[in-house]
């Protein structure tokens, strides 16, 4: 837990882990509780447009004391790449 009390919880860890370890999804975007008590994962996708991806976090809403407005969010993208010496992908 962090200084401000907000935890993970387990399903972010896990999403995380299929993206890193297993490449199943291509994004996952995170964000706080209705309650602000824990960081929550609100979508993952295994569309590789970028575009899309950041229109998602850029339209990002959120509520607070019953006014909607823009909401932050925590994300992480899978970006595939190629040097040339050929590592990466």
């Amino acid at each position: 837990m962090s200084k401000s009390g907000v935890t993970v919880t387990p399903e972010c860890i896990s999403q995380f882990n299929d993206l890193k370890l297993k490449k199943s999804i291509k994004y996952i975007i995170y964000k706080l509780s209705d309650d602000y008590t824990e960081i929550v994962v609100e979508e993952t996708s295994t569309d590789p447009d970028w575009e899309t991806f950041q229109n998602k976090i850029l339209n990002a809403k959120a509520g607070y004391k019953g006014k909607q407005g823009k909401g932050p969010r925590y994300a992480v993208y899978d970006f595939q790449y190629e040097l040339e010496a050929g590592e990466g992908t």
